[in-house]
């Protein structure tokens, strides 16, 4: 059987240096696996995309059953197997594939970059859905290749004895209230930063803040307090931020979009602009060469037969 996870990541390069210190067997999609860290930071620069998500990581775990970790053909059929899955699930994105063979069970870590090579923007979505995607085409390959497929369950809201008494009381449990406070908060799509988000929950009575890998919410004014994994996973750090960095990045995108359709608008604009002044000074150099040419007749005419102008009569009277 294979397990598959992924997440976010604010450094590529920092999974590179973990992953590739213990690789027993290395190999890359989309690049060159011995100059992963600079080809990743290559593509950043090209496509100017520097947000805070600069990958994604992700494992592949093979049972001891099916391979043994000190096996050199066993390490290389997982690399394989591995490459075929992430190169299926991301076939425009970077990939560095890395076999570790230092537990019970060989497993192959991959660092995925977060943006599409055809059309240079991020990955959008949460960490649940690229997860249950990379889970259907994990179970795909590895069942073509004879393997079993273990499909990690989502993991229900836990609930205390007291808290089900409470229920079946019909009071609302203090957990519901602040999970209730979070539903409501990341129903409000423009929340696309943890300020925000922490100040959307103040007004709910919910205080937030993060401690290390989790986040921890409390009610205010009482020293009820519960980390986001007791709550459930949908109130997980990671789960929080991988949203509010998928908003975040798509509010850039349709800001620099809108950018450049504003600018591209006014460009017809500014063209007829400079038209009508390139019409204009063509028509005044016309009219001050046409003086200029008059001028030049004049000086070279008999001053006998230059029309006279007087009082009286204007040009061309006769002389009196």
């Amino acid at each position: 059987m294979a397990t598959t996870h992924i997440k976010r990541s604010e450094g590529a390069s920092r999974l590179i240096n973990y992953a590739e210190k213990r690789a027993v067997q290395k190999d890359g999609h989309n690049l060159d696996i011995d100059y992963a860290k600079s080809e990743f930071k290559q593509v950043r620069e090209i496509y100017g995309n520097k947000g805070s998500t600069q990958a994604y990581a992700s494992r592949v775990a093979f049972s001891p059953k099916e391979f043994d970790p000190k096996n050199t053909q066993d390490q290389i059929k997982a690399l394989e197997i591995a490459k075929e899955i992430y190169s299926t699930a991301y076939p425009n994105q970077q990939v560095a594939l890395y076999v570790h063979n230092d537990t019970d069970s060989l497993h192959v870590h991959a660092v995925i970059g977060a943006i599409d090579l055809q059309t240079g923007k991020k990955m959008h979505g949460n960490w649940q859905e690229y997860r249950e995607k990379l889970v259907k085409i994990t179970d795909k390959v590895v069942e073509r290749h004879g393997l079993e497929v273990t499909i990690h369950k989502h993991k229900p809201e836990k609930r205390s004895m007291a808290e089900i008494k409470m229920k079946e009381r019909g009071q609302v449990p203090w957990k519901d209230k602040i999970r209730q406070a979070i539903d409501t908060t990341m129903r409000e799509s423009h929340i696309s930063d943890f300020k925000t988000f922490k100040e959307k929950l103040g007004e709910f009575a919910v205080n937030v803040v993060e401690r290390g890998r989790d986040l921890t919410y409390g009610l205010t004014g009482t020293n009820y307090k519960a980390r986001g994994a007791k709550l459930g996973d949908d109130y997980k750090k990671e789960t929080i931020f991988n949203e509010l960095d998928r908003r975040n990045e798509l509010q850039v995108g349709t800001s620099r979009e809108r950018k450049g359709r504003t600018w591209l608008e006014g460009r017809g604009e500014r063209l007829e602009q400079e038209q009508r002044a390139r019409q204009n000074l063509a028509k005044r150099a016309e009219s001050l060469q046409r003086r200029s040419l008059k001028s030049a007749k004049k000086s070279i005419q008999p001053s006998h037969q230059r029309p006279q102008e007087t009082k009286e009569r204007g040009l061309g009277g006769p002389s009196l």
